[in-house]
């Protein structure tokens, strides 16, 4: 698939998603992070997710993506691509994101999440349309092109464009409040 903003759109709509968690960091208590259960939308009947299972969930699309992106450069085409469009392998991602780092405290889950998106956003806000607009060097079935690639690991449908959150916390506002009930 070929991207369908430029990078900087792609950089201003990634913003949004990362101030927006960032904004729920410096919200919520360490107690409401971590309780159980509390994310209600965009999960399988069978999880039972905190805040900071989310904040793993979130961040390991942003992991793959930066991984894709340097495998790219060195003419790799890294995995995640391909499982992204297979309904197991990533239904496997869903819920490997979460059990790869139920280890991490907290802090270390925040950390990671935010250097992470620092990381993304430092990465987008350096791509020149001309790479944003790269073919890809593997075969693909559609035109593919850089940006195309980062859209299907990072806003894979029913995602809005650079937004993750929304799925699983549509309200701020009413998920704070749910949580302070």
């Amino acid at each position: 698939m070929r991207a369908s903003v430029p990078p900087t759109e792609a950089l201003r709509l990634i913003k949004i998603e990362h101030d927006a968690v960032n904004e729920l960091i410096a919200t919520l208590s360490d107690e409401e992070m971590t309780r159980p259960d509390t994310i209600r939308y965009g999960l399988y009947s069978d999880q039972e997710c905190s805040f900071k299972d989310l904040l793993a969930h979130l961040v390991c699309y942003e992991v793959f993506a930066l991984e894709a992106v340097a495998d790219w450069h060195m003419q790799t085409k890294h995995w995640v691509i391909d499982a992204m469009q297979d309904y197991c392998e990533s239904t496997r991602i869903h819920y490997g994101g979460i059990a790869d780092r139920q280890h991490m405290s907290l802090a270390e889950q925040i950390d990671e999440y935010q250097h992470t998106a620092q990381q993304l956003e430092a990465l987008i806000a350096t791509t020149s349309d001309e790479q944003w607009h790269e073919d890809a060097f593997y075969p693909t079935p559609t035109p593919t092109d850089l940006g195309g690639m980062l859209e299907r690991i990072i806003v894979a449908p029913p995602r809005p464009m650079y937004r993750h959150l929304p799925v699983h916390i549509p309200n701020i506002a009413d998920y704070i409040t749910s949580l302070r009930a």
